[in-house]
């Protein structure tokens, strides 16, 4: 047995432990080099760098400048409970998110590399732990294969958005041929850590601005989607013991397109995922090709359908082509606009939606060439079959189906948003969507 002196002993001991502290590293990728030690007279490059050297609960600062990872390969993975804080000046003496831009704006050439990632990749393991992401610009723009000339509105600054198994131009000045994109989502979320992600935008995504499956706890606030193609948000919970909760506020979703150039499937702006209580408030939805809020996953176990909640309050709608909110219906989803939100059993608050009633607070504010581009998109098919073709006369009278071909277009379809001007929807409209960031 332990004598009462050497208890004594154990506790001073465990008294005097050293406790590791909260660590800081620094990121400046003009002067940084991955060799230093990561303090702020001796920064690192690289994001990625910084993330690999750290521990969790350490807090990562960057400076302004580029960074899709080391060597440029075109993603960073995020695989520890570290904050990552954008929006430093270049000596980290002050912050400015909007000045002082942290860009991850991954290149044609990165494509090769980053692969199905996601431009940001968060998988953490370890309950109670906590991921930050404050203040870093997404913009896949330049990294996108657009058509040269086809669906191109006047004033927009490119073609639409090429299918992924094609190629187009690409590059900052869209002067690169045989440019190919990368089908995958901005940011791919995963794991079981608590995950928030603030004062971001995400601009031109190629395929979803935020997807994943997460078992912690999940925060978007603060942020801009502009020009995402599937969604803008899609995440669902993974817990067999509970539903995780997700608050997504004060964001700002513009220009979210289908699947495909025929507007036929997707292109929502937020999906309440299953196994998840999601209280959506104070968002901006505009100009959505189907609905601003998708509602129509529905979880397979009814145990956990019936905990579920979901809410929508105090948000602004506007221009949304097919809904402001979808339901389940047979055949086809039922769509609803936000006059009639209070309807739906689904949504257990319903307090303060409209729609905008203001236009004007968007001027000089939004892309008015990308606006009318979007107003009047449409799409077409045209056929050709020649029934006296010798191969098709052929074909008769072996009692075969005759042969054509079919031509498509669009007048626009995920075309490039320039990235600059999207910062502007920062603060267009006091207490809803994506306020000025408090630095």
């Amino acid at each position: 047995m332990f004598s009462k002196s050497i208890f004594i002993s154990v506790l001073l001991c465990l008294a005097i432990a050293p406790v590791w502290a909260q660590q800081e590293l620094y990121v400046n990728s003009a002067t940084g080099n991955n060799r230093n030690d990561g303090s702020k007279e001796s920064p690192l490059k690289n994001i990625q760098r910084a993330i690999d050297q750290a521990k969790a609960g350490d807090i990562i600062r960057v400076s302004e400048g580029n960074y899709y990872g080391t060597t440029d390969i075109g993603f960073i993975n995020v695989n520890k409970a570290v904050t990552i804080m954008g929006g430093y000046s270049p000596d980290f003496s002050t912050r400015d998110v909007l000045k002082h831009l942290t860009m991850v704006q991954p290149t044609l050439e990165s494509n090769k590399s980053a692969g199905l990632q996601g431009t940001l990749r968060i998988n953490v393991t370890g309950p109670n732990t906590e991921v930050v992401i404050d203040g870093l610009i997404f913009d896949r723009g330049n990294s996108n294969a657009y058509h040269a000339t086809d669906g191109k509105p006047e004033g927009v600054e490119s073609g639409l958005l090429v299918p992924f198994t094609a190629s187009g131009m690409g590059g900052p000045d869209l002067s690169t041929a045989n440019a190919r994109s990368s089908e995958s989502p901005t940011i791919r979320l995963g794991g079981n850590s608590n995950i928030t992600i603030k004062n971001c935008a995400i601009i031109n995504a190629p395929n979803y601005g935020i997807l994943g499956t997460v078992q912690g706890n999940l925060t978007i606030t603060n942020c801009i989607f502009i020009n995402c193609r599937m969604a803008a948000v899609e995440s669902a919970g993974g817990l067999a013991a509970r539903n995780v909760d997700c608050e997504f506020s004060y964001n700002t979703i513009l220009f979210t397109w289908s699947r495909l150039k025929d507007y036929g499937d997707m292109g929502y702006g937020f999906r309440f995922g299953t196994q998840m209580n999601t209280n959506a408030t104070n968002n901006i939805f505009g100009c959505t090709i189907q609905a601003a809020l998708d509602r129509t996953r529905v979880s397979s176990a009814a145990a956990r359908e019936a905990q579920r909640i979901t809410a929508a309050e105090h948000n602004i709608f506007f221009l949304n082509k097919r809904a402001d909110l979808a339901m389940p219906g047979m055949p086809y989803n039922r769509n609803i606009m936000v006059n009639q939100f209070e309807d739906i059993d689904e949504l257990a608050k319903v307090d303060g939606n409209k729609s905008l009633t203001d236009p004007g607070v968007f001027k000089g504010v939004i892309n008015e060439p990308y606006l009318n581009g979007f107003l009047a998109a449409s799409y077409s098919e045209t056929t050709d079959l020649d029934r006296d073709s010798p191969a098709n006369q052929f074909r008769s009278a072996m009692g075969m189906n005759l042969q054509g071909t079919m031509s498509s277009s669009a007048t626009m379809f995920a075309n490039r948003y320039p990235w600059e001007e999207a910062l502007k929807f920062f603060g267009a409209i006091e207490g809803y969507g994506a306020q000025k960031i408090n630095n």
